[in-house]
């Protein structure tokens, strides 16, 4: 499996906030910023599906572009979205905002969407992914990614909960939110990843999400991924 960070910042660093691409086709989130990295260093008609984790602007406020550049190369096919419910009134607003209204009817034909919801499994290809909803606002969904060889894990943003440790538990790679110096009720801090790295030994953790407060506690202790790295598993 091929996972290429997009991004791997929080809103309140130079780096791009957190986003992959998976196999080169599947986009997880496109956050505020990130289009022109996507835009220069890939062929967006590559990208048949897009998954938004949820609806906060450094998970999905760019996406809105996406569209309109497949609008403009007079894309004629499907898009595959799996998002948690409400997109459509989500989508409307957002286009509504940024006065792009042809860009709304172009994605109600041209965008196939699923709502994404706690166990739903999704077929991509030949991944299997299952979702999980996880501790941050409501619908915000992490995944377990299977090629039948190898399962990587997306925490998305989450405080500490029972589906994160559902998710490690199923992945020998983990990429993990990591926000915060202190403990927070919507993220992981610090100490939280590090004491999950004691209990879960076997399995090795990618920090995305974070700030530079952060990456300085983290040096030597856990994986630090950065923008642009490609993992393979």
């Amino acid at each position: 499996m091929k996972i290429e960070v997009v991004g791997s910042g929080n809103s309140w660093t130079k780096r791009l906030s957190t986003s992959f691409i998976v196999d080169d086709h599947i986009l997880i989130d496109i956050p505020q910023g990130s289009f022109k990295s996507l835009l220069t260093k890939k062929k967006l008609e590559n990208i048949d599906t897009v998954i938004l984790t949820h609806y906060h602007s450094d998970h999905w406020a760019d996406f809105h572009l996406f569209v309109e550049t497949l609008k403009h190369k007079n894309f004629v096919g499907k898009l595959k979205l799996f998002a948690p419910e409400g997109f459509w009134e989500k989508y409307e607003g957002l286009t509504s905002a940024f006065c792009v209204l042809d860009n709304f009817e172009f994605a109600k034909q041209h965008i196939v969407f699923s709502k994404l919801f706690s166990g739903k499994i999704l077929k991509v290809a030949n991944l299997k992914i299952t979702t999980y909803e996880v501790l941050h606002i409501p619908n915000t969904f992490g995944f377990v990614f299977d090629d039948g060889k190898t399962k990587v894990g997306f925490s998305a943003d989450t405080a500490m909960c029972d589906s994160l440790i559902k998710i490690i538990k199923k992945c020998a790679n983990v990429f993990i939110d990591v926000s915060s110096t202190e403990l927070s009720k919507k993220h992981l801090s610090v100490n939280e990843v590090l004491n999950l790295k004691k209990e879960f030994e076997d399995v090795n953790f990618y920090a995305v999400h974070y700030s530079d407060s952060v990456i300085n506690k983290l040096k030597q202790k856990i994986n630090i991924a950065r923008d642009n790295e490609v993992f393979y598993f």
